[in-house]
């Protein structure tokens, strides 16, 4: 599944973001990064994020998460744990999801009729500055 030229996608909501993202010549990159997650065990998994966009020295992660199984909700809590405030992980999942992701499994989450509203936070993301805190919705129990 391709969204444009030498933007390979796995999934539709992967193929939407990198659409919404071109659209708004917002650069970034499909899985360009690894990182190893470590776990309680002291073993590690292997994570390479679906989506990079670089505003300066900040990385923004975007997860288009369709539905996440709880070995994905750990695993990205955990690399929440373990990453530099350089970092932002951010989820974007079917709009009935967002509120049963944990709030811990993420950074910033974006529901997928709202891809505008994050490629603009990207976009107006100073790459000097400070990232602003985001304001995390409330889980469904």
């Amino acid at each position: 599944m391709t969204a444009r030229a030498g933007h390979e996608s796995r999934t539709k909501l992967e193929v939407a973001v990198c659409d919404a993202m071109t659209r708004h010549n917002v650069a970034h990159e499909h899985r360009s990064l690894r990182f190893r997650v470590h776990d309680e065990t002291g073993g590690h998994a292997k994570y390479s994020p679906a989506i990079v966009a670089r505003r300066g020295t900040i990385l923004f992660l975007v997860e288009p998460v369709g539905t996440p199984s709880r070995a994905v909700l750990q695993r990205l809590t955990r690399f929440l744990e373990q990453h530099s405030p350089e970092i932002v992980l951010v989820l974007v999942a079917a709009d009935a999801k967002v509120p049963k992701i944990p709030i811990e499994a993420y950074d910033e989450i974006y529901p997928e009729s709202r891809l505008a509203d994050l490629v603009q936070r990207i976009r107006d993301q100073d790459p000097e500055g400070i990232v602003p805190p985001f304001e995390k919705p409330r889980t469904a129990g």
